[in-house]
């Protein structure tokens, strides 16, 4: 449940009352070029997952939570990467949509190389992948793509990769070497990237795959904490008894991992395993197999994983402050009875977190020496209606006949449905509070320039 906070604003007797709900259901924005998600109960349908961050060309990297070993395997297919939201959904070889819906967890960044504040390298590609790797086609350099001159200026390198197209409806999974030896890890010097298919004798359309190289390292970035690295040569597959655990340091709730090389022949990749993969301290992964051709047993032995945690620290915010000035109407240029006033609301989101879509309820309570003007707030002005709204960069909007409500109650209402009276035309004495809820979403304004907006109303000095 989403948890709410006040933040009240005092000036001549009126209260702005802001409730904010706080939830770690977004996207983890690090910068504005990077995010990573934990998108829950991901099943064989797909879905479309809404991005923080607007990108020019997002690479995304996932990996599956697999639940137990009694569930199937699956893998997780990525299609429609945009601006701003992509595709997702789980599947198994081929075809097959016999699946355990679970978490996915994803790391987003936009094409090309970044450096987040801290110094932490993080660089995004893609490639398109031609030929198909496997246990029967062979493991060679001719059925993967050299990407080694794609990125520069890394010493201990992590590599986080997603086949990122649909363009086959039969699955294949990312896989990478140095382009030599399909059982070592990538280097700076010799990184080549590629789709596999297992032990199933048989090829793939092109698809166009993903991969984001970070240095290995931790820190905290815009109140996400983070770790990338890669670890020993220990986990082994769904089939051998897992979970294998790689011992970290920190309390992570998203992590993305992605199998180094292929030491089996067999063909894995890597998943997060058990009903929570990552308890403190600690990551639990698997090494998973196609079950269509071969061994089925889904036993594998020991492989390297690189991985990417991240924990959300992130909350929202807002401040607020509120002015007034004698309206311009007014026989009197001074606040005395008789006058009216223009209130302005002033309101920016300041915290880490975004505010949830359609949840900024804010109340604004009326001097008891005032009385509300229910009409077109600057007579023959640019404004229609009682209350005028400027959205600025926000992204929110308002519509007077949805979002607009009030209370003659003397306690302020803790919800816009508690904002239940109907005023009269003209000044009316008995509204108390003018009750506002703006829709959109509002995103973190430590990242986002401009996510202020504004509120005016008018009230008669009695």
């Amino acid at each position: 449940m989403a948890m709410r906070f006040r933040i009240p604003y005092l000036l001549a007797g009126a209260l702005v009352c802001i409730l904010v709900p706080l939830t770690e259901a977004h996207g983890q924005a690090l910068s504005l070029d990077v995010e990573a998600v934990r998108v829950p109960g991901v099943g064989a349908g797909w879905v479309t997952v809404s991005l923080e961050n607007t990108y020019t060309s997002p690479v995304v990297a996932c990996t599956y939570n697999l639940p137990s070993s009694a569930d199937p395997t699956a893998t997780v297919r990525v299609r429609n990467a945009g601006a701003t939201s992509f595709d997702l959904r789980i599947q198994q070889y081929e075809t097959s949509n016999i699946v355990t819906a679970s978490d996915v967890h994803c790391l987003i960044a936009d094409t090309g190389a970044h450096t987040l504040p801290g110094g932490q390298r993080i660089e995004a590609r893609t490639v398109l992948s031609t030929g198909t790797s496997g246990n029967v086609v062979g493991w060679g350099s001719a059925t993967t793509e050299n990407v080694t001159a794609s990125i520069s200026g890394f010493t201990n390198m992590v590599v986080l990769g997603q086949v990122m197209t649909f363009n086959d409806a039969r699955a294949s999974v990312f896989w990478t070497n140095n382009c030599v030896n399909r059982s070592i890890p990538p280097s700076p010097a010799a990184f080549c990237v590629g789709k596999h298919i297992g032990q199933i004798n048989a090829t793939r359309a092109n698809e166009t795959l993903g991969y984001i190289v970070a240095e290995a390292g931790s820190g905290t970035v815009n109140d996400v904490d983070y770790a990338f690295a890669r670890g020993p040569n220990s986990i082994r597959g769904v089939g051998s008894g897992p979970p294998f655990t790689y011992a970290v340091t920190g309390d992570f709730d998203t992590g993305v991992a992605t199998q180094a090389a292929e030491n089996g022949g067999q063909g894995g990749w890597a998943v997060l395993y058990g009903a929570d993969p990552l308890p403190a301290n600690t990551v639990q992964l698997a090494i998973d197999e196609e079950v269509v051709a071969g061994d089925t047993t889904r036993g594998h032995i020991a492989e390297e994983v690189y991985y990417g945690l991240f924990r959300n620290n992130q909350t929202a915010s807002l401040a607020a402050s509120k002015s007034s000035a004698v309206y311009a109407g007014s026989a009197s240029n001074y606040a005395i009875p008789g006058s009216d006033v223009i209130y302005t609301i002033d309101v920016a989101s300041t915290g880490t977190a975004p505010v949830d879509q359609d949840t900024v309820f804010l109340v604004d309570t009326l001097p008891a020496e005032t009385e509300f003007y229910n009409g077109d707030i600057d007579d023959a002005g640019p404004e229609t209606g009682p209350v005028a709204f400027q959205a600025n960069a926000s992204g929110l909007t308002f519509t007077p006949a949805t979002d607009l409500r009030f209370s003659s109650a003397v306690a302020r209402p803790a919800s816009f449905a508690a904002c239940t009276y109907t005023p009269a035309a003209g000044y009316d004495a008995s509204v108390r509070h003018v009750c506002l809820n703006p829709k959109g979403r509002l995103k973190a304004g430590s990242l986002e320039p401009g996510t202020d907006f504004s509120f005016q109303l008018r009230a008669r000095i009695r």
